[in-house]
C-alpha cells in the first residue's frame, strides 16, 4: 500500500520562521492498551477465528455469484493442506500462487501456510522472464495457478533448469492438469464448529515453533525503480495487521451495529500488500468479501448495487475516475459507507472531492510491502490533516532522521522516515545486502521516504530518497517539480525523472500528458513557467517530452525506470 507524494504546509512563527521542535520518536497515541500479537501460525489462527462465523457467506465471485461460507473455508483448507503435504510440499518449500482475484485464492494461501510452507502470491500480468526472476528469488517449485495462466507457468519453467517445477494445480478446470480440489483429503474429520475446531499444525508445528522468525508469505515489491524484491513476512508480521484492524474497530466512534455485515468489494489485487491486508482483515472481522478480478466501471457499480457493498478500498487512479464519472449517479449506492485509498499518491483535494460527490466517508492510508500492516491513516479515528498521510497506526513507532548523519530530528525537520514494530519484514529473500541496508541494528526499517511531522504528530511525505535528482551534487525533488507542472494549464499528468547530463551529472526531465482539451501544449511556455517558480538548479534542463500516457503498474504507480531507460537508450542510438 505504498503511498507518498503529498507536500504538507509547514508551520511558522509570527515572524515567518519555520518552527522546529525537539527530536522525538513518534508512537501510537491511543489510550487503550494494545493486545499482544499471538505467537502462532497465521493460517491456524485465522481458521479458528473464521470458524466463529459459521455458515455466513465469506467470499463471493462478483461475476458468477458463486460463494464460499466461512464454514466452507474452515472445512476445505485443512483438507487441501493435508493434500499438499501428501503430495510432498514440506515446511521448507515455497508455493507460487498465480491468479487474479478468485474466491479460492484465500483457500490456497491458507492451505499452503497451514503446512508450514511459504506462499508466494504474484501478479498474473507477469511475463515468463519476470516470473522466472520471482521463482529464482523465492525458490518456488510448486505452483497453484488460474486455469487461464497455465501456459505462462509452463513457459516460465521452460526457462529454468529441468526439474525445477515439481507439480502444478489449477484454480478452475484445465484438462490434463490436476486442480486444487483434487488435493482435498476426504479422510479428515473437519468441522466448522467453533466449540470443537482447533486447527493445529502437523507436521509443520515444530518448524513454525517461532512464528516471529518463520516466513509465512513472500510478497514482491512493485519494482518501479529496479527488479522486484521478495519481501519475507513472518506469521507474526501478517497477524499484526489483523490485530491492528480489530483494535481500530474496537475504538471507533461509529462501531458497526450488532448483526450488521460488512461487505467489501475487493478490486485491489489480493497479491498486493494492500489487497492482502484488506482481504484477511475483513474476513477475520466476519465481513463478506466480493472478489472482482479487474476494474471495469459498469461492473464495479453493478457489484455495489447487487451485493449491497458497504466498503470499497481503491487505488488512486480509480478514485480519481469515480470523482469524474457521471456513472455514480446512475446506480443505487445507498449501501456504501466508505472508501479507503492507498498504494500510490493521491492529492488530498481529490479525496475531499470524492467525499463531497459521493456523500461517503473516505480515508487515505500509507504503508509498504515491507511493513505488512498499514503504517498511517488520514481520517477516521486518528483525525484528518490536509496534505498529510496521517498519524501512526497501532503497533508502530516512527522517527525522522537526517539523511546524511542518521541524527534523530524533531517536528518540521525533513529527513527519512523510519519505522519499527512487530509487522516489519524479516528481510529480502536471498538479498542480505539490501536487508542490512533497510533494517538497522536497532530494528528500524528505513523506508526511503522523505518527510517530516508536525506538532500534532501528523506525518507529511515529500519525496522518495531514491527518486531525488542530484544536480551538480545538490538534491532536487522531482515531487516538487511535478506539483509545479501540474499547476500549468493543460497538464493532465506528469512524471519528472533525473536523466544523465554531461554538464550537471543529472538533469530533471519531465514527461507530460496533455489534457484532452490542450493537445498542443506549448512546451516552451511550460518551461518558462517552471523557471519562474523554482531555483535555477531545479529547472527542466533535461527537457520536456509530451506523451499520451505514463507507464504505470497495476497499483497506479508510475514506473519511472521505464522512462529513464527509454531516454538513455534513445540517446545511445543518436
Amino acid at each position: 500500500m505504498k503511498y507518498h507524494g503529498n507536500f504538507g504546509r509547514r508551520q511558522r512563527d509570527k515572524k515567518g520562521r519555520r518552527r522546529v521542535g525537539s527530536p522525538r520518536i513518534l508512537k501510537w497515541e491511543g489510550e487503550v492498551p494494545l493486545p499482544p500479537v499471538p505467537n502462532t501460525n497465521f493460517a491456524s489462527f485465522v481458521l479458528n477465528v473464521l470458524a466463529q462465523h459459521g455458515d455466513k457467506v465469506a467470499l463471493v465471485d462478483a461475476a458468477t455469484s458463486k460463494y464460499h461460507t466461512f464454514g466452507d473455508v474452515c472445512r476445505m483448507v485443512p483438507r487441501v493442506s493435508s493434500g499438499l503435504s501428501a503430495a510432498g510440499v514440506s515446511p521448507q518449500d515455497a508455493v507460487l500462487l498465480l491468479t487474479s482475484n478468485h474466491i479460492d485464492y484465500p483457500l490456497a494461501l491458507l492451505a499452503t501456510v497451514l503446512t508450514g510452507a511459504v506462499c508466494v502470491p504474484v501478479s498474473p500480468a507477469l511475463q515468463p522472464e519476470e516470473l522466472a526472476h520471482v521463482v529464482g528469488v523465492s525458490g518456488c517449485r510448486w505452483v497453484v495457478v488460474h486455469e487461464a495462466l497455465v501456459g505462462v507457468v509452463k513457459a516460465t519453467f521452460n526457462l529454468l533448469p529441468p526439474g525445477s517445477l515439481k507439480k502444478m494445480w489449477v484454480l478452475g478446470d484445465r484438462p490434463g492438469t490436476p486442480s486444487l480440489t483434487d488435493l482435498v483429503r476426504t479422510d479428515l474429520n473437519v468441522t466448522a464448529d467453533p466449540m470443537t475446531t482447533n486447527f493445529t499444525l502437523t507436521p509443520a508445528e515444530e518448524v513454525t515453533s517461532d512464528p516471529r522468525r518463520k516466513p509465512a508469505v513472500m510478497l514482491f515489491s512493485s519494482g518501479t525503480t529496479g527488479l522486484p524484491k521478495g519481501v519475507k513476512l513472518s506469521h507474526t508480521n501478517i497477524l499484526t495487521a489483523i490485530f491492528q484492524a480489530k483494535y481500530i474497530r474496537s475504538i471507533s466512534s461509529t462501531p458497526v451495529s450488532a448483526g450488521e455485515v460488512d461487505v467489501t468489494l475487493l478490486v485491489l489485487p489480493a497479491y498486493h500488500s494492500f489487497g492482502h491486508t484488506i482481504l484477511f482483515n475483513d474476513l477475520t472481522l466476519g465481513g463478506c468479501v466480493v472478489m472482482m478480478p479487474k476494474f471495469t466501471p459498469e461492473k464495479y457499480f453493478d457489484a455495489i448495487e447487487t451485493f449491497k457493498v458497504t466498503f470499497s478500498p481503491l487505488v488512486p487512479h480509480i478514485a480519481k475516475f469515480l470523482m469524474e464519472t457521471p456513472l455514480m449517479d446512475k446506480y443505487d449506492l445507498s449501501s456504501l459507507r466508505a472508501f479507503a485509498i492507498g498504494s500510490a499518491p493521491l492529492h488530498n483535494s481529490t479525496l475531499v472531492a470524492l467525499k463531497q460527490k459521493s456523500g461517503k466517508n473516505a480515508t487515505q492510508g500509507y504503508g509498504l510491502t515491507e511493513t505488512a500492516a498499514t503504517v498511517t491513516v488520514n481520517g477516521g479515528a486518528v483525525g484528518f490533516q490536509f496534505d498529510s498521510v496521517g498519524k501512526l497506526m497501532p503497533y508502530f513507532e516512527g522517527k525522522v532522521v537526517d539523511v546524511d548523519t542518521g541524527k534523530l530530528l524533531g517536528e518540521e525537520q525533513e529527513g527519512e522516515l523510519c519505522l519499527r514494530g512487530p509487522s516489519v519484514m524479516l528481510g529480502y529473500a536471498n538479498d542480505p545486502k539490501s536487508t542490512a541496508a533497510a533494517i538497522d541494528g536497532d530494528g528500524w526499517f528505513h523506508t526511503g521516504d522523505i518527510g517530516y511531522f508536525d506538532d500534532q504528530n501528523f506525518i507529511f511525505l515529500t519525496d522518495r530518497l531514491k527518486d531525488l535528482i542530484k544536480v551538480k551534487g545538490f538534491q532536487v525533488s522531482p515531487d516538487e517539480l511535478e506539483r509545479v507542472i501540474r499547476e500549468f494549464e493543460g497538464v493532465e499528468d506528469v512524471a519528472v525523472v533525473g536523466v544523465p547530463n554531461d554538464r550537471y551529472g543529472e538533469a530533471p526531465r519531465a514527461w507530460v500528458v496533455p489534457a484532452q482539451q490542450h493537445p498542443h501544449l506549448d512546451v516552451k511556455k511550460l518551461q518558462d513557467y517552471v523557471a519562474k517558480k523554482v531555483a535555477p538548479i531545479k529547472q527542466l534542463t533535461g527537457g520536456v517530452e509530451l506523451v499520451n500516457a505514463l507507464p504505470k503498474n497495476a497499483m497506479g504507480k508510475v514506473i519511472k525506470k521505464h522512462l529513464r531507460n527509454a531516454y538513455v537508450n534513445l540517446k545511445a542510438k543518436l
